[in-house]
């Protein structure tokens, strides 16, 4: 069966998402609990802000609208919302207790499952959240080399080392953490530089791809090589990436094998965790350190992992998310060009990127429009990187298409245009 949103009822009603912002404006710091599900992030009174539900790539918000869902928790819900298995993954689990005063089997079996997806990938240490991944990458990183630099590369986490020059965090720090951009390839000869001329220091590049372009495997063969040469860990920064360009991630996709990875989202298609997964080499010197969690071996996180491990490798699901990706963005483009329209759709297909102007600023006007004209029409997107899930269908991808060619011709009318 073909889901479909209902349409909305005239005139659309966000009256409880209003009301239930009023109450979290009051009770939360910054609204809720997470930077990107911020209402500014959106089209403010022109999109709902509490949602209620979801089955397969539709949600409900708190009013009773109905929406394709291309947002997907942010890129977690791989799978899309309530898929049957890894509810009765979660049922199974739940019965034999979700956190015991030992480990699990359950550790174990997942353990085994992710390794045997990732390229060269032997052993897995896992957390609750991409942050904690990434960070204790960066201490792995530096007791196996002895250095205390790290250079970063795309968000990374909101932990210190990364957000060195954000309020709260002591200014020192920010001379053992260098953020380069990799967002145009006249960036990769300075990521080579930095690497190249401090490696006595630098113990980690940490790589997140960017989503605005589709990087070229030549540099990152080139960057792999130059660590080697200078003993400078690698890892790559997998948390988006995971499970959608390749069932191995971006390592498997271009064939270059890290030192170690970082997963998250995907890897438990929207449960808590988050997982640093390499070879033997490179894991092993994890086990001395202080690193830990109480909730490492959270029961349902892993059933589901487990479970969602095996529906990507036993289903067509990665070439699926692919297809709809380029129907997405071949049919979004070709609209936008009926319509004089600078609106492109740019990046991998499975992660498509919308994109009114390269400037952040230029794009935020246009895009916050288009946003608010999508939601009325029963689509929600972020203005810039968005999710295809193994729950979209073609209908689906067709209906968000025709949508993006009413918005763009209401924006025309209404002067909001680019």
């Amino acid at each position: 069966m073909t889901h479909l949103p209902k349409l909305h009822s005239q005139p659309w009603s966000l009256t409880r998402s209003t009301e239930l912002l009023q109450r979290a404006v009051d009770l939360v710091p910054g609204t809720t609990h997470s930077l990107m599900k911020r209402p500014e992030q959106f089209c403010p009174g022109r999109f709902p802000v509490f949602l209620a539900r979801g089955r397969g790539a539709l949600v409900e918000d708190v009013d009773g609208n109905e929406y394709v869902d291309f947002i997907c928790g942010l890129g977690a819900t791989s799978l899309g919302h309530g898929h049957p298995e890894l509810r009765a993954a979660v049922a199974e689990a739940v019965e034999s207790g979700v956190l015991h005063s030992l480990p699990t089997e359950l550790e174990v079996r997942a353990g085994e499952a992710l390794v045997e997806l990732v390229p060269g990938a032997e052993m897995v240490r896992f957390f609750k959240t991409g942050a904690d991944a990434t960070s204790a990458s960066v201490r792995l990183a530096r007791a196996r080399t002895g250095r205390s630099r790290i250079v970063t590369i795309g968000y990374n986490g909101w932990h210190d080392h990364f957000m060195f020059d954000t309020p709260g965090v002591p200014e020192p720090l920010g001379a053992l953490t260098t953020r380069l951009p990799l967002f145009q390839p006249s960036d990769e000869p300075r990521i080579l530089e930095t690497v190249r001329e401090g490696a006595d220091e630098i113990a980690l590049v940490l790589l997140s791809l960017p989503y605005n372009r589709r990087v070229d495997r030549a540099f990152l063969a080139e960057l792999r090589a130059l660590c080697t040469e200078t003993g400078v860990c690698l890892a790559f920064d997998e948390i988006v990436t995971g499970f959608r360009l390749a069932l191995g991630g971006a390592q498997q996709h271009f064939g270059i094998e890290p030192d170690f990875s970082c997963f998250s989202k995907a890897l438990a298609a929207g449960m808590p965790l988050s997982a640093v997964v390499g070879p033997r080499r490179t894991m092993a010197a994890m086990a001395p350190l202080q690193v830990s969690t109480t909730f490492g071996g959270e029961t349902l996180s892993l059933a589901v992992c487990e479970r969602a491990l095996a529906i990507y490798r036993s289903t067509d699901y990665v070439d699926r998310i692919h297809q709809l990706g380029r129907l997405f963005r071949e049919g979004v483009e070709s609209v936008a060009r009926d319509h004089g329209s600078a609106l492109s759709v740019v990046g991998y297909d499975p992660l498509p990127m919308l994109l009114f102007h390269p400037d952040r600023e230029k794009n935020a006007g246009p895009g916050e429009a288009f946003q608010g004209e999508m939601a009325a029409r029963g689509v929600l997107l972020r203005r810039d990187l968005n999710f295809i899930s193994g729950a979209h269908t073609r209908p689906q991808i067709e209906h968000a298409i025709e949508a993006a060619s009413d918005s763009l011709r209401a924006m025309k009318a209404a002067g909001t245009f680019a």
